[in-house]
């Protein structure tokens, strides 16, 4: 019996499935040290991931005006040893033919490497040396320092930096969270070598050091390798401080900083979020996605397709370990700043009213199920997700568990955390543009305030 297909009717497709998150070992040792191994013998490659669970949220706990130090010590900590200077350990990575890597974000130093498995254990080696025997020489904190500079000035001539800049000093005040990653110019050169040995000498420690391992290695080989470099590393109390969430904007008010000769306006506009572990940070994907966190989104698609305002236009929620903020992102014609962010505020208010379609609801489970896979296309990926479950406090089924928790959410879901997450009456507009054609426009909006100054 011959069969024959049926071109005029779609293939059936069945629900969506969970994807088994790999499975991993886990050990802790004596001094603190956490260690998660994935086995994956598939490829002759073993990644490694460490953590310190401590970023650029602790600068200013450190002293006053040194925002960019856990930065600095997260590059200077690849840049020399006693015995190795920064071309020499550069020189012996091209050699192996490794790749190595270290920086931070606001909750979380990392250094990465990557080899071959003949070369790991010597990669794995040079890191841990790496870790423990910096020096951070004067020589190299100055090159470090003259480069951020350098790079800060050049940003400071983006409008969309700026923007980015003001809005995060406007939603989280005095908190940590306002700084910038990477410093400012004053805090840069504010900062000395004792502040970095300092820093280094107060987290850079067994107790708050989390190591992922993935390739192909198993968990004895890893065990034995880790302890072979924990020797003689004894543990010592971390200092970590959470970070003092900030409060709220009590109304919508906009700050524009005059930007003269700019073409077009750069608009941040949000309001404070969650934090990382927040129950509800599945529903709150699955919405802000329809709202504007994908091409097809609302917010996109009002502003690029139906009135041509602009080539994209986004929303995020930024969380972090402590708090996080929601943001809109879009870059406009001066003379269309006004329109776009009343539109946007629609678009806002409409997900909170109204009831999302289920086939809108359909599309984004389709786009957040299949774009899930696409996240552990690599050991970096799957050994980053890994130390995430611990730094952030997550379920450990978290991962095996996603797809079914993004299908499972309903149209009622979204409403309710719309109204629960999403504030048009709490909005921090953050404009940089030209002020003489913005302001007035701005001002049917809301209070307007003219920011002087960003960074200093």
């Amino acid at each position: 019996m011959e069969l024959k297909l049926d071109r005029t009717k779609p293939p059936v497709t069945g629900k969506p499935r969970d994807l088994l998150f790999p499975e991993y070992y886990e050990q802790v040792f004596s001094n603190g040290v956490k260690l998660y191994v994935i086995n994956d013998s598939r490829l002759p490659l073993v990644t490694t991931r460490i953590i310190f669970k401590t970023g650029s949220s602790e600068d200013e706990f450190e002293s006053e005006n040194k925002s960019g130090l856990a930065s600095i010590v997260s590059e200077l900590i690849t840049k020399g040893t006693n015995s190795l200077k920064a071309t020499e350990i550069a020189e012996k990575i091209d050699y192996h033919g490794a790749v190595l890597s270290s920086g931070c974000d606001y909750d979380a130093t990392y250094i990465t490497s990557s080899s071959l498995k003949k070369y790991f254990p010597f990669i794995f080696s040079l890191t841990f040396d790496l870790i423990r025997e910096s020096v951070f020489s004067e020589e190299e904190l100055q090159r470090e320092k003259n480069q951020v500079i350098n790079s800060l000035l050049s940003c400071y001539d983006e409008g969309e930096f700026l923007a980015e800049r003001l809005f995060k000093k406007i939603v989280y005040k005095n908190s940590p969270y306002a700084n910038n990653i990477e410093g400012i110019v004053s805090s840069v050169n504010n900062i000395k070598r004792d502040d970095i040995l300092n820093f280094y000498k107060s987290f850079y420690a067994p107790a708050n050091m989390v190591i992922a391992l993935v390739g192909d290695i198993t968990p004895v080989e890893a065990e034995k390798l880790v302890i072979s470099k924990l020797t003689g590393w004894d543990s010592q109390a971390i200092k970590n401080r959470p970070v003092p969430k900030t409060r709220f904007e009590q109304k919508t008010k906009s700050y524009i900083y005059d930007r003269k000769g700019a073409v077009q306006s750069n608009i941040r506009l949000g309001h404070l979020g969650i934090e990382r572990k927040n129950p509800d940070f599945v529903k709150i994907s699955v919405m802000n996605t329809l709202l504007g966190g994908y091409f097809t989104s609302r917010i996109n698609k009002n502003l690029r397709e139906v009135n041509g305002f602009t080539y994209g236009a986004r929303s995020y929620f930024s969380w972090k370990k402590f708090q996080g903020d929601f943001s809109v992102e879009t870059d406009v014609k001066n003379s269309l700043t006004a329109k776009a962010v009343k539109e946007i505020i629609y678009e806002i208010k409409k997900i909170r009213d109204e009831f999302v379609t289920e086939d809108e609801l359909f599309s984004v489970k389709n786009y957040l199920s299949g774009n899930f896979p696409l996240q552990l296309e690599t050991p970096n990926a799957i050994a980053t997700k890994v130390l995430n479950l611990e730094l952030y406090e997550l379920d450990k089924n978290f991962y095996n568990t996603y797809i079914t928790a993004i299908n499972s959410v309903t149209k009622e879901d979204i409403k309710n955390c719309a109204e629960k997450y999403l504030h048009p009456e709490n909005l921090a507009i953050a404009i940089v543009s030209n002020l003489s054609e913005t302001k007035k426009e701005m001002e049917e909006i809301g209070e307007v305030e003219v920011a002087e100054k960003i960074d200093e």
